[in-house]
């Protein structure tokens, strides 16, 4: 008579129900764990930063000098042609042909 009440397919349901702590304890482990990575990173960032910047300052090249012909370029074809080389004497004449 009680096998299909209402109250046996309430126990029934608490028999096969799952524990969800362990899994939002783990998904709350791990979401915590890449939340402090990016905030120790986002802290570190400016103290690596101001090392970087005072290693590049010891350690400055010179540059080279620039070439002036490179002001003058407005586009990617508008780079003027260097001076000409004059064309080299070849070794045969024109009769020899």
């Amino acid at each position: 008579m009680f096998e299909n009440t209402l109250f046996s397919l309430l126990l029934a349901a608490e028999e096969e129900q799952v524990n969800i702590t362990p899994v939002l304890l783990k998904f709350l482990g791990k979401f915590f764990l890449i939340f402090a990575a990016v905030a120790v990173i986002a802290v570190l960032t400016p103290w690596m930063a101001k090392k970087v910047d005072d290693f590049r300052e010891k350690h400055h090249k010179e540059e080279p000098p620039e070439d002036p012909r490179c002001r003058q370029v407005r586009g990617p074809y508008d780079m003027p042609e260097p001076p000409e080389k004059k064309p080299a004497e070849d070794a045969q004449s024109d009769d020899e042909k």
